[in-house]
Formats: C-alpha cells, sequence, structure tokens
C-alpha cells in the first residue's frame, strides 16, 4: 500500500488523522502530513477509511 497526498488540495479537515492517526497528522499550520507513506496491511482498513472520508480527496492509496 501507497499512500499520496496532495497538501494544497488539503484543507485541514482533520478527518484522515482521526481515522489513522499512526499514519496522517494535521500539523501546526492547519494541514496533513504524512507519517508513515507505506503502512503495514494491519493498517489498511483505516487508511482506505481515511482516503474515503477526505472532503477534497487529498488522498489517495494504491
Amino acid at each position: 500500500m501507497k499512500i499520496e497526498l496532495i497538501v494544497d488540495q488539503c484543507i485541514g479537515s482533520g478527518s484522515c488523522e482521526m481515522l489513522a492517526p499512526t499514519v496522517f497528522e494535521v500539523g501546526d499550520d492547519g494541514y496533513a502530513k504524512i507519517l508513515d507513506d507505506s503502512p503495514g496491511s494491519n493498517l489498511e482498513k483505516d487508511v482506505k477509511a481515511a482516503e474515503a472520508s477526505c472532503p477534497t480527496s487529498a488522498i489517495t492509496v494504491t
């Protein structure tokens, strides 16, 4: 699993961090950042939920 984040599309809603806190974090600047861009398969469900919940489709999981 590989995660990409288009920071320019991020509005800092925080849904990604709420659903996958070991993978995403909203920084002091108000934008999400990826803490682990290749997490283990045990986090796939959480990461895909974060992708689906992103209001701007800034997260892509492949």
